[in-house]
């Protein structure tokens, strides 16, 4: 055996291993192709999802009560829809949570109301001595998603 053989076998073997190494690659590149078009298409079902769930909340409206004092002696109970969508038939229900008289509240007989994205209907209220400070408002609405009723607990203080 020659030189000329061990160069012909050596030369053999490199291409041999060339080929493996290349087929591995190959291998490796098919995966990580597979592998980017699935993450694309969860990534599309996530956005896809995400449209479907902005699109459902511009359904909602969200109407919030809360008792305000724009000065010490001044209270004020006011109704905001805080919600992209506009609230109709607006209605609210107090209560004192301790039993007690709940603070009086003028003005609220004028619901149900309308009330539009940010819009808020503001409302003279007055607590004195013994009247409750810890009142449940269940305020519902009607919205393009339906009709909601959602309970919160408000402090006067």
């Amino acid at each position: 055996m020659g030189w000329g053989d061990a160069f012909t076998g050596a030369g053999v073997l490199i291409a041999l291993i060339a080929l493996l190494y290349t087929r591995s690659v190959s291998r490796r590149q098919t995966e990580l192709a597979q592998q980017q078009t699935d993450v694309q298409a969860r990534l599309t079902a996530i956005e896809e999802g995400r449209r479907a769930d902005e699109v459902e909340a511009r359904r909602h409206a969200r109407v919030v009560p809360a008792f305000r004092r724009p000065e010490p002696n001044r209270l004020r109970f006011v109704l905001t829809n805080q919600g992209p969508a506009p609230a109709r038939d607006v209605r609210c229900q107090l209560e004192a949570l301790d039993g007690r008289q709940p603070p009086r509240v003028v003005g609220l007989e004028a619901l149900p109301v309308d009330l539009r994205p940010g819009q808020s209907m503001e409302f003279i209220a007055s607590a004195g001595l013994g009247m409750s400070t810890l009142i449940r408002a269940v305020v519902t609405w009607t919205d393009d998603a339906g009709e909601h009723e959602e309970p919160f607990t408000l402090n006067t203080l």
